[in-house]
């Protein structure tokens, strides 16, 4: 969800964003205030070097930062960079 929203197919992942992006971010409150762990796993955009900080600034730059503001991790968020469309395929996490 951490996007530039910048692809090919991205007129309409926006368009689900947006309908989705109110639920997304009371899950994230809620488990916030219920002390929950949270882990934001995310595509790095092609750009294997890139890093947590610099994949949320880049989607913060881009057109579509409203998209990415309500749900951005915090700084001491557990990240992770995915490399497969796959959530978990060849991540650190089982």
């Amino acid at each position: 969800m951490i996007n530039t929203y910048d692809h090919p197919d991205a007129e309409q992942l926006r368009a689900s964003v947006e309908a989705t992006l109110p639920v997304m971010v009371e899950q994230i409150e809620r488990a916030r205030e219920d002390d929950m762990l949270t882990i934001y796993v995310n595509d790095n955009f092609g750009r294997w070097r890139s890093s947590f900080s610099e994949i949320v600034e880049q989607a913060k730059q881009s057109p579509h930062w409203k998209l990415v503001e309500p749900i951005a991790p915090p700084d001491d968020a557990l990240f992770v960079v995915k490399a497969r469309h796959s959530i978990f395929y060849q991540t650190p996490l089982e």
